[in-house]
């Protein structure tokens, strides 16, 4: 089995649970593509900025991983509103 196809098999259970938990919304996006677009985001960014959640370690380290974690975020949150998403309310 290819690595490509292991890392698709392994990916689908989560995607399935992001679904449920999806920050935004799109008025007319059926909700089973929420957290595939999400998804979709999320790895553009991650791609892009390569943020990645770590705990420890030298504190200029830590303020990089901070700079890195706002532009990942910035980057997820222009990519679902380019796709006409809003961002949900927390609470609701």
């Amino acid at each position: 089995m290819t690595l490509r196809v292991f890392s698709v098999l392994m990916l689908l259970p989560l995607l399935g649970a992001c679904a449920a938990g999806v920050p935004w919304m799109h008025p007319s996006v059926p909700k089973d593509q929420w957290g595939g677009d999400y998804s979709a985001c999320r790895g553009y960014a991650d791609r892009q900025v390569g943020w990645r959640e770590e705990e420890g370690g030298n504190p200029l380290r830590e303020y990089d991983r901070q700079q890195a974690k706002k532009q990942y975020d910035g980057m997820i949150n222009a990519c679902m509103r380019e796709r006409g998403y809003i961002p949900v309310r927390k609470g609701k």
